[in-house]
């Protein structure tokens, strides 16, 4: 399979899509052999929070990584123990906003690829830019660092990485043009609203950013493993299905429970500009 990324991308034929939920914002995703995983974390710790779940992963998805995706510096986010199995086990390149070099550096990484606002790099079939977020990302006392989404356009396949971020009407600057065929987007760490709004979309939030952004699926992350706030780890999902049910968007949200996966077995058909679905994916 990881033989035909040699050919140029024209000629390439999809051949699998897999999207596998490993807990939080963590999501292993494999497009025609090529491995991305974002946000990974699957130690029982963030920083002094204890996992209420476990994440759902084997050895293996932690090995043969290409290319991780980083949003931002917090603990929950950016693990360096989890960072440096990977490392260990992968010829992996990291790619992240900019200013994060002095986390990762020392982890083993074959090159670190700190992007800016509107930069873009193209590397192995794939360009990747950075899209806006309404989030701030630290470690301990220090100034904070730079935060982002991240946009991954395969020319074939199309994600949409919208790391931890509070709801705003911009995401698609950032998007090359075009619009994602699956879009990660945060759906916890929600509660008491007034103090979490601008940082951390809720369910209903987020259902309204899948809709901005004219994604063709759905896959909700940032829940079911850490207690970060008042509402109950479980809560998240079930809240969005209420609300997907009433718009009629329940079948194109990937319904997946940590350490779950979904496959297409070819290329997904992006939304018309009405919002449907112009023709039949395998699932």
């Amino acid at each position: 399979m990881r033989g035909s990324l040699c050919l140029p991308l024209s000629e390439r034929v999809i051949t699998l899509i897999r999207y596998k939920f490993i807990g939080h914002s963590t999501v292993l995703v494999e497009v025609d052999g090529k491995r991305f995983i974002t946000d990974p974390i699957v130690s029982n710790r963030a920083l002094v929070v204890r996992r209420k779940r476990a994440a759902g992963y084997t050895s293996d998805d932690l090995s043969s990584i290409d290319v991780v995706l980083l949003s931002h510096a917090h603990w929950d986010h950016l693990d360096r123990p989890t960072l440096k199995k990977i490392a260990r086990k992968s010829k992996a390149i990291v790619i992240c906003p900019r200013g994060h070099l002095s986390l990762l550096h020392d982890l083993g990484f074959v090159h670190i690829h700190e992007l800016g606002r509107d930069e873009t790099i193209a590397l192995d079939g794939f360009t990747y830019s950075l899209t806006p977020v309404n989030h701030r990302g630290k470690r301990w006392l220090e100034r904070y660092r730079s935060s982002a989404g991240i946009f991954v356009n395969g020319g074939k396949h199309r994600f949409w990485f919208a790391g931890d971020t509070g709801y705003r009407s911009d995401f698609s600057k950032g998007m090359q043009g075009t619009a994602p065929d699956v879009a990660l987007i945060p759906i916890g760490a929600y509660e008491p609203r007034e103090w979490f709004h601008m940082m951390h979309m809720d369910p209903d939030d987020a259902l309204k950013t899948f809709v901005d952004v004219k994604a063709t699926y759905m896959l909700p992350i940032h829940w079911g493993a850490f207690k970060l706030t008042r509402e109950e780890i479980h809560e998240p999902p079930l809240v969005l299905r209420e609300l997907a049910k009433r718009e009629g968007l329940e079948e194109r949200i990937l319904w997946l429970e940590p350490g779950e996966q979904h496959v297409f077995n070819q290329p997904i058909r992006q939304m018309d500009d009405g919002g449907r679905n112009p023709g039949p994916t395998h699932l």
